[in-house]
């Protein structure tokens, strides 16, 4: 009998072991990381002014009359150091990185019409235009205007609405962090040539006696163009502009 129960015991005591080995395991833990990246944008917005009384005020696109320049634009200049020739127009064309934009480069572009524009010379130019600073804190100031290229002329004779154009580009080669301004205006005005006249007999306009060969019923038109891209990765506007959009890119086309 005490065997019967001995030999019952060891029977119960295996299978406690076997039951007790069942729920052994190897120390173990489990973890999962999920790595979030962010997107950025890039968001520009160009913007013209011109003088106004309280200093400068949104540009008025409509109801400008182009005459002769009386006086130099290049001589006496205002306490914003805008000309003060008569018949000056001013076009005061800056570009704006936004708030909600990543850092970026820019570049305007900008159409004149090829009649008008004497691509090589432009001292024999019909209409011109100055390159100029903006107004800020009260005056303005060159410290910044070093930061856009050169004008580089990309295209002549390239027509846009039945007319031709010459089309130019500057970079700003300074990066724009968001919610910035170019420190200095790539353009600020222009202005009719002070040899430009009207034949009566003939019924055109002419420079220096010679017939301009633009119609000038039909107003002159100048578009303005600019775009932005990213700054990470580049270290010129011109790289990021043509990797971006292609050489010579033409926003016209």
């Amino acid at each position: 009998m005490k065997k019967k129960i001995f030999a019952l015991c060891l029977v119960v005591a295996l299978a406690a072991t076997a039951v007790i080995g069942g729920t052994l395991a190897y120390f173990t833990d489990t973890d999962e990381a999920t790595n979030t990246f962010t997107t950025a944008k890039v968001n520009i917005a160009l913007n013209e002014q011109q003088r106004g009384e309280n200093g400068l005020e949104a540009y008025v696109n409509e109801g400008k009359v182009l005459y002769p320049i009386v006086g130099s634009a290049q001589g006496e200049k205002d306490e914003m150091g805008m000309p003060t020739a008569d018949n000056y127009i001013d076009k005061i064309i800056t570009i704006k990185n936004l708030e909600d934009s990543t850092d970026a480069y820019v570049r305007l572009y900008i159409a004149i019409p090829t009649a008008l524009d004497n691509a090589t010379n432009a001292g024999k130019n019909v209409l011109h235009f100055n390159f100029g600073n903006k107004f800020e804190t009260g005056e303005y100031t060159a410290a910044d205007h070093a930061n856009w290229g050169t004008e580089t002329l990309l295209v002549t004779d390239y027509t846009i609405n039945k007319v031709a154009y010459n089309i130019y580009y500057r970079d700003y080669n300074k990066i724009m962090a968001a919610d910035s301004e170019t420190g200095s205006a790539a353009y600020v005005g222009f202005y009719l040539d002070e040899n430009v006249d009207y034949d009566n007999v003939n019924g055109y306009y002419t420079i220096n006696g010679e017939k301009i060969d633009f119609d000038f019923t039909e107003g002159v038109n100048i578009p303005v163009y600019a775009v932005g891209v990213q700054a990470a990765g580049f270290d010129t506007a011109a790289a990021a502009v043509d990797a971006a959009f292609g050489q010579n890119f033409n926003p016209f086309n």
